[in-house]
């Protein structure tokens, strides 16, 4: 049942999916409350989550999740608000890009001339916001006037489009992923099994010489190439987890396609 809190005529809405989201969504909530509304889309969660969200006054409604498009595109329909922004649960909204997205929806310099904008979004890695190997900035389309875009793509490769080209608004959003590399690993082989089994039924294949060889310019790209020698410490690991995972793409896509299961 959905709470309706938010104003009567809402500017701008913020809309989160989450499930089993309790150490991350209070901090997620506390980054966007000036928003005129708040809507969370909760698939299940058995702890906290939801609770937390409620004391925030937002829109909260179950939906079981059948994937992040349909479940992102739901939310989205939920909001009123001529301007509709998605939000992670695992990251927060800087100051600064509170205010670049104000000069947007309230007249600013563009005077919101895209219908889709993109912002940057900065990771925390093993404790160091990361700056290299690739992963800042990296810019994602979130902002959109309501009706004006849609989610599209597959089932871990989700993206926001519209009919024109985006606009760039500067500011961050920061980016917790994960608690430490054992769960940095479980995400890796959760979507390595659905990106796996999603190739082989479209009968793509692989060889040996593939499988050893994309995992080592995986890693050479993010660490001598995207110079993720510079964050330390954290961008080996990022680099060794990024070839980790392209390693267990395809040894999934080469046994799944071959059926030596």
């Amino acid at each position: 049942m959905i709470e309706d809190n938010s104003t009567d005529n809402p500017v701008i809405s913020v809309y989160i999916i989450t499930k089993n989201e309790q150490d991350n969504i209070g901090r997620a909530l506390e980054s966007v409350r000036w928003m005129d509304e708040i809507v969370v889309v909760d698939s299940g969660s058995t702890d906290g989550t939801v609770e937390i969200a409620e004391k925030y006054g937002t829109k909260v409604q179950y939906r079981e999740f059948k994937g992040f498009v349909e479940q992102k595109n739901f939310a989205m329909k939920l909001c009123r608000g001529e301007w509709v922004f998605n939000l992670d649960a695992d990251e927060e909204m800087t100051p600064g890009l509170r205010a670049s997205i104000e000069a947007v929806i309230r007249g600013g310099t563009d005077n919101g001339q895209f219908d889709v904008y993109k912002v940057s979004r900065k990771t925390n890695y093993m404790g160091r916001w990361m700056k290299h190997c690739g992963w800042y900035p990296e810019f994602r389309a979130r902002l959109s006037r309501n009706g004006s875009a849609q989610w599209t793509g597959q089932a871990i490769h989700e993206k926001l489009e519209g009919k024109g080209r985006a606009g760039i608004i500067s500011g961050d959003l920061l980016h917790r992923p994960y608690k430490n590399l054992g769960e940095h690993l479980s995400t890796i082989r959760n979507y390595s099994e659905i990106w796996a089994a999603r190739e082989a039924s479209k009968g793509r294949k692989t060889s040996i010489p593939g499988i050893f060889m994309r995992p080592v310019f995986k890693f050479i790209k993010m660490y001598i190439l995207k110079a993720g020698f510079m964050d330390f410490g954290p961008g080996f690991f990022a680099s060794m987890m990024g070839a980790w995972y392209i390693f267990m793409k395809y040894s999934r896509l080469y046994e799944i396609s071959r059926n030596f299961e």
